[in-house]
């Protein structure tokens, strides 16, 4: 009963931020951030965006967002290695950005299973870098064990492991349709509350002044889409956990890389789960990929100059 308790506080937290990303700000529509560009896969309309390669193309980069995130986290990263020559795709995993939300009648397909199909899609026989943050380094992880062909290099920037079916103790108990109404009704009272979105940001990047000036309009406005806090439940319940086992069996270059004042993911344990992997801390906290950018592309830069992708 205890064990239970605390996974059903865990995820009750978890469920907060997302909804409270979800439900704060005013009614006011999601802003437009230009055309978007769909890839559809059986019950899935997946958002993505590619930036060209800048001159002669040296490769192609794959990236793949955290929680309560979606492709606008990458902007500033994709552009920078863009201007060194990679070709950048981005999307938005399902139930996250502009893509199908996951409900009851949608039949449920891997991320990483789509994730390819769309690398595919978008360069045929071609492999890719992917780079990962946080959830999305666990997808990454996968990827790169289920589809070998298509990964050449993995960049992971705070990745998350764990996760998967069975992980969610209170939807375990609780029919996911029932928990996804009252979690929605319970966080409604945030719905204006802009200073805890704030607050969240300043605490994600161990930076208050980062925080208190951050562009939430970026994390909110896909996240007010109708279903999100849903959605996320039925994730829980349908991700494929990572595999580290498979992953350690890894022969590809991998760099991870810490935030030094991440106090959202614990790093020892995938580390040690990957010691084939260069592992490198800089400053900043869980966000610094987008934060930190410039330091970001530049440790990943000289990685990859060092390693064949």
């Amino acid at each position: 009963m205890r064990n239970f308790c605390k996974r059903a506080l865990v995820l009750t937290l978890a469920l907060a931020l997302a909804a409270g990303l979800a439900l704060t700000a005013s009614a006011k529509p999601p802003r437009d951030r230009g055309e978007r560009t769909y890839f559809h896969t059986g019950d899935y309309d997946i958002h993505y965006r590619v930036v060209p390669a800048k001159g002669n193309r040296v490769g192609r980069v794959f990236f793949l967002h955290g929680m309560v995130s979606s492709t606008v986290y990458w902007e500033e990263l994709a552009g920078l290695f863009s201007q060194a020559g990679y070709m950048c795709a981005m999307m938005d995993l399902p139930g996250f950005g502009y893509s199908t939300r996951e409900t009851k009648d949608v039949a449920p397909k891997d991320r990483e299973e789509i994730a390819a199909e769309l690398m595919e899609e978008l360069a045929p026989g071609e492999a890719w870098i992917v780079a990962g943050h946080s959830m999305g380094g666990g997808v990454a992880l996968n990827m790169a064990s289920l589809y070998p062909e298509k990964v050449s290099a993995l960049l992971l920037y705070a990745p998350a492991g764990g996760g998967g079916p069975g992980g969610g103790g209170l939807t375990n108990a609780i029919p996911t349709e029932l928990a996804g109404f009252f979690m929605t009704l319970l966080l409604k009272p945030l719905l204006y509350m802009k200073p805890v979105v704030h607050l969240l940001a300043a605490a994600a990047n161990a930076d208050f002044c980062y925080g208190m000036r951050y562009d939430i309009g970026k994390i909110v406005d896909p996240l007010k889409l109708p279903g999100t806090v849903k959605s996320i439940l039925y994730m829980s319940q349908r991700a494929r956990a990572v595999d580290l086992e498979a992953a350690a069996r890894l022969t590809i270059p991998i760099l991870i890389i810490w935030g030094e004042k991440d106090y959202v993911v614990p790093s020892q344990a995938l580390s040690d789960a990957l010691p084939q992997a260069v592992t490198q801390t800089m400053r900043g906290g869980h966000m610094f990929a987008e934060q930190y950018a410039a330091e970001t592309f530049g440790r990943s830069m000289a990685f990859l100059a060092g390693g064949s992708h």
